[in-house]
């Protein structure tokens, strides 16, 4: 997903990780704490001269990390300022926004986020937007980020889907060559000689399943949102191809391939990927809307049996990015991106896996060890891996450059682990690395993918990935939302018609779910449908006090309809 790799990664830990960390959950060695619990506000020492990324380094008595703003809530600051940012990008000259024919961008002085010419991944990051700004939505109200995101997934649909009758129909193709708008797979001859980039991106006519599984979980929650029926369409479609393509998959094959042409089904240019827990949640979706098919289940249950005996046993995390090379083998190019993404589901369905926890402990400990390291690369120099007490990640081992958006998502789930476990060890560990990754954003909400000015600016890496994984985080310490503001931290299901007003937040659920809402102070009344409910520790509304002031507040809906909060 960059444009001049680094030193390749040296030395991987490729088998079962090693960590005391990765054993099955036992007695916390550290004081489980509440979720809810505040932090003292520490006092901040400036390091003169020293910047990380947009930001002088604040530091506090004890010398580890702070965030790059002081503020009530630094953490929720984030996504508040890149969402604004989002949502006010200019057209670029061909009358689009310029992720739609631009993976990378120059902000300029002038805000404009100048097209960069590298390989696109627009289907991918419709997907991430999507998922994004979908969750902004619910905690904000701000709707522009997810008609923007919308905007990207219909020209997906209209400009960037196979032919019918082909082997893999009419589902999305996963990357473009840049400027194009018409999407067929990235990098012909062409652009390549002319880029130095060649042996990069999937080829024409080459489609990534992987993409297509979370393209279609994109479509779905927006068929949810909307009600569009042509979303739905979509994405059945989608679930349709994969669950006719699915194999058992063994140590070197996933159960579909990471590359292969759309036309015939028979060039698989990369068999193994393990980025498919949005797949496995597309066809759960649809499950859950009574649209699932024998052969859907059939599928998801080979995918979700695959992931368990290999990646999460091997940690052979590996191919996500669309832009890199062809690795032939399991474990020649790592990523923690499939990893920490499978962490965190693995988290929040602990009834698909009964070892849930022990095995995202697993993860989380590999990801530390092979992409938390200090990185020494010609040009850049040394980068530390633990900076002032974060752990701060890099991609791919193809590019060991430390990220914003990574680091964050390690952050996240980091903090998710902690929601689990109530281990103090892991929050503090969650707080520092998000420290970090909150000085990859400038003032005016342009996101930069970190110190290494070889990266660039990315809109998957700003925009797709990073601003939700402190949504992420703010859910599972619900301690770090503002204190002053009501905010839905979390919601089961896709919500809508949200409003905050002073002294009320109102939604409604469109199927049955469940909500966390923070509020400024202990409710005065809170009603579901027509009907006022008395909170109670476990039932339909639970108010439970915050700390700091205000409440955390639990709806658990049996049914679709409105929520009503007032203070």
């Amino acid at each position: 997903m960059r444009p001049r790799p680094l030193v390749a990664l040296a030395g991987l830990l490729l088998a079962g990780c090693t960590s005391a960390r990765c054993g099955r959950q036992s007695a916390s060695a550290v004081t489980p704490i509440s979720r809810l619990a505040a932090e003292p506000a520490p006092k901040s020492v400036r390091k003169p001269g020293e910047r990380i990324v947009f930001h002088d380094v604040r530091l506090d008595e004890r010398g580890l990390l702070l965030p790059a703003r002081e503020a009530e809530a630094p953490f929720a600051d984030v996504p508040a300022l890149g969402f604004d940012a989002f949502a006010k990008i200019p057209d670029a000259p061909n009358g689009k926004k310029p992720y739609f024919s631009a993976a990378m961008f120059s902000p300029g002085a002038g805000f404009d986020f100048a097209p960069h010419t590298w390989l696109n991944n627009p289907t991918g990051l419709s997907a991430m937007l999507v998922r994004s700004s979908l969750r902004w939505y619910a905690y904000s109200g701000d709707r522009a980020p997810l008609d923007a995101s919308r905007a990207l997934v219909d020209h997906v649909l209209a400009h960037g889907l196979t032919q019918e009758g082909d082997a893999w129909s009419r589902v999305p193709y996963a990357s473009a060559n840049p400027g194009e708008l018409e999407y067929r797979g990235g990098e012909d001859s062409k652009w390549c000689d002319e880029h130095d980039a060649c042996g990069r991106g999937d080829g024409p006519g080459i489609l990534e399943p992987d993409k297509i599984g979370e393209f279609g979980h994109a479509l779905v929650q927006l068929h949810r949102f909307t009600g569009e029926p042509a979303y739905l369409q979509a994405a059945l479609r989608c679930a349709d191809q994969l669950a006719a393509h699915v194999e058992p998959g063994d140590a070197q094959r996933s159960p579909w391939p990471f590359r292969v042409d759309a036309a015939t089904a028979k060039v698989v240019r990369e068999r193994y990927t393990s980025n498919w827990v949005l797949t496995i949640a597309l066809f759960d979706e649809l499950e859950a809307l009574g649209k699932a098919t024998s052969a859907h289940r059939a599928a998801r249950d080979a995918a979700l049996a695959w992931l368990l005996k290999y990646p999460v046993q091997t940690m052979h995390w590996q191919a996500y990015f669309e832009d890199i090379p062809i690795y032939a083998m399991p474990g020649q190019n790592p990523n923690q991106y499939s990893a920490g993404e499978t962490a965190r589901w693995l988290l929040d369905h602990p009834e698909r896996d009964p070892d849930s926890i022990a095995h995202a402990r697993a993860i989380v400990a590999w990801i530390e060890k092979t992409f938390a390291g200090d990185v020494d690369a010609p040009k850049v120099g040394k980068t530390p891996g633990h900076w002032y007490g974060a752990e701060v990640i890099s991609e791919q081992g193809a590019d060991m450059a430390k990220m914003g958006s990574h680091t964050a998502r390690h952050a996240s789930v980091l903090a998710r682990l902690y929601e689990a476990t109530g281990e103090a060890e892991l929050r503090e560990r969650a707080r520092r690395s998000f420290a970090w990754a909150t000085y990859c954003i400038d003032d005016r909400g342009v996101v930069k993918v970190g110190p290494d000015d070889r990266e660039g600016y990315w809109f998957s890496d700003g925009y797709g990935d990073y601003l939700v994984h402190f949504l992420e985080g703010l859910a599972s310490v619900p301690a770090w939302a503002p204190a002053g503001a009501a905010h839905v931290l979390r919601s089961s299901a896709p919500i809508v018609d949200v409003a905050y007003s002073k002294g009320a937040v109102r939604y409604r659920g469109i199927a049955a779910g469940t909500e966390e809402i923070r509020v400024p102070s202990t409710p005065k009344r809170v009603a579901v449908g027509d009907a006022a409910i008395a909170p109670s520790k476990g039932g339909a509304v639970e108010v439970t006090a915050m700390p700091a002031g205000g409440a955390l507040i639990t709806v658990r809906r049996a049914q679709p309809g409105a929520v009503a909060i007032e203070w």
